[in-house]
């Protein structure tokens, strides 16, 4: 008899033990504890009201998840739904999130909105949506509305819509016609906003440049009126200024209306020689070097107001009867004068063209003319194109005859003689003493009233000569 009752009490714990776990087994199936899902987060600036653990996640209206858990946080709400694994594939990568009440005041759930481009993978277990819109709760309408009711007047609200019933009695018609017009109007505006919003956007960056020149806009306006009252009170000064420019203007109309003309010719008579000189431009530096090489060279030779050279003159003369009567008045050459044409004809574009000869050289400060390599004469055919053809006392060129061809290879000849003559016996003691005793003579004078130069001055003149000395003198 004292056993029964203590297994009665066992029997009683089991039995609540039991309950105890039906209750839990039930609750497990409702919260589909042992449902085997898929874990991807949600976030989301809020939850809007009504959306509760457990909510239904779906995808074009098919049932797909639930919401097992929201936690706040600083950004908004994180939210993490359980996708059945079967349904992981069709669910694409990239979809967004909306936060839908199911009825007008009922509870909420989550549409996921597939993206408007596929991206060909699809939701998987960990991904994070981060795109979620909450619309608008019809809760807070309601009570933004109820606080605009409250502040309005019930007999001021009634006079209004009275007013506006009148306004519109009758005109239903017009009305919609408007409203039809509105309508086709927004058409034809809706693919320019787009457009419109870039616009506004770009006026807003206008706008901020505009604001920060303003500062310096005010100052140049603060300026303005400084010299616009500078302008005022210089009033009369800028009056006459502008008077005398005037005055100027007529100056310079009557000197362009008496020699514009001259001024016209002058350009264009001094076109051929700026072509000329842009012809030889080339040789400028050269002669500009050499030029500042021989500055100090004369300098030194004009020094304390006197000249200071040794002066040597080599003129090898060839006698009378060997190169004819000597003319006493030079003739007149037909070809001296030539043409700006035939001087820049291609034939004779060798001969003159623009050349520095040695001067770049002697810019360098080489001394290029010693005795053993005097200059070189220019070509013959350059006396030839100037049109020296004829003797004239010298040896250049051939005047087309037997003897002007004579003439020229003397000439040759006698530059060769200058070139490399010595210069022994030139300007010794003894042919200055000839030299005095035959200008004495001729002077009726002594040797020795004579200056030093006589015979410098004479030497090359006489050089080469035969001189005969009467015995009576």
């Amino acid at each position: 008899m004292l056993e029964r009752p203590s297994g009665l009490k066992v029997l009683g714990i089991g039995f609540i033990a039991l309950l105890i776990f039906f209750v839990w087994l039930t609750a497990a199936f409702f919260n589909k504890t042992f449902v085997d899902v898929e874990e991807v987060t949600l976030n989301a600036p809020n939850t809007g009201q009504q959306l509760p653990t457990a909510a239904d996640v779906k995808l074009r209206g098919m049932i797909v998840g639930e919401v097992r858990e929201i936690v706040p946080s600083d950004d908004g709400v994180t939210m993490t739904l359980g996708i059945k694994p079967e349904m992981l594939d069709d669910i694409p990568a990239g979809v967004t999130a909306q936060i839908l009440p199911k009825t007008l005041f009922g509870e909420k759930y989550i549409a996921l909105i597939p993206p408007a481009v596929d991206t060909g993978s699809t939701l998987k277990a960990g991904d994070v949506i981060e795109k979620a819109v909450v619309p608008v709760e019809l809760e807070a309408v309601l009570e933004d509305l109820f606080v605009l009711f409250e502040a309005v007047e019930p007999a001021e609200l009634s006079y209004t819509l009275s007013a506006v019933s009148q306004a519109l009695d009758g005109r239903g018609e017009q009305l919609g016609e408007t409203l039809v017009s509105a309508n086709a109007y927004l058409q034809q505006v809706n693919p320019d906003i787009p457009l419109l919003v870039d616009d506004l956007q770009a006026l807003g960056q206008v706008s901020d440049v505009y604001a920060a020149a303003l500062p310096d806009l005010g100052r140049f306006l603060e300026n303005t009126v400084v010299t616009g009252n500078t302008v005022v009170e210089k009033q009369g000064e800028l009056t006459a200024f502008l008077d005398r420019t005037s005055g100027l203007a007529d100056t310079l109309n009557a000197f362009v209306a008496t020699s514009g003309q001259d001024i016209i010719e002058l350009n264009d008579q001094g076109r051929r020689p700026l072509e000329v000189v842009d012809r030889y431009s080339a040789t400028f530096p050269c002669f500009l070097g050499a030029l500042d090489v021989a500055v100090p060279r004369l300098d030194s030779v004009f020094r304390d107001n006197a000249v200071h050279i040794n002066l040597e003159i080599i003129s090898p003369v060839v006698p009378a009867e060997e190169r004819g009567s000597v003319p006493t008045k030079y003739a007149d050459d037909e070809g001296l004068a030539v043409s700006f044409e035939e001087l820049n004809s291609p034939e004779n574009a060798e001969l003159v063209a623009p050349t520095c000869l040695e001067l770049d050289r002697l810019a360098a400060g080489e001394d290029l003319f010693p005795q053993s390599n005097p200059y070189n004469f220019p070509d013959a055919g350059v006396y030839d194109l100037l049109g020296i053809k004829s003797p004239h006392g010298k040896f250049f060129g051939n005047d087309g005859t037997a003897a002007g061809a004579a003439s020229a290879a003397r000439a040759e000849s006698n530059r060769t003689a200058v070139a490399s003559q010595s210069l022994a016996g030139i300007d010794s003691p003894a042919e200055r003493a000839t030299l005095n005793r035959i200008i004495a003579a001729s002077m009726d004078r002594a040797g020795d009233d004579l200056p030093d130069i006589a015979s410098l001055l004479v030497s090359p003149t006489l050089r080469g000569s035969e001189v005969r000395i009467s015995e009576a003198r």
